[in-house]
């Protein structure tokens, strides 16, 4: 049937093949688990920059390595 649309009766053939419940969770198998999550919030975002910037500015401007930090040691 080139384009015509099935009769009634052999749509409700097929639809008694299967349960309601297995047709269902096949047409979703086909797309894969459904997870709903929103983005991160701004605040944390702005916690985690802020957390890893202080901790490349203490092991730059803190570290003291013989009497000089590590940022005065990549300048010089």
């Amino acid at each position: 049937m080139n384009g015509s649309v099935e009769p009634p009766m052999e749509r409700e053939a097929m639809s008694q093949l299967f349960r309601k419940e297995a047709m269902e969770r096949r047409s979703r198998a086909l797309f894969g688990e459904v997870v709903l999550c929103g983005p991160l919030p701004l605040w944390c975002v702005g916690v985690l920059i802020m957390g890893v910037g202080s901790m490349i500015g203490g092991i730059l401007f803190g570290i003291d390595v013989n009497g000089q930090t590590i940022w005065s040691w990549l300048r010089g």
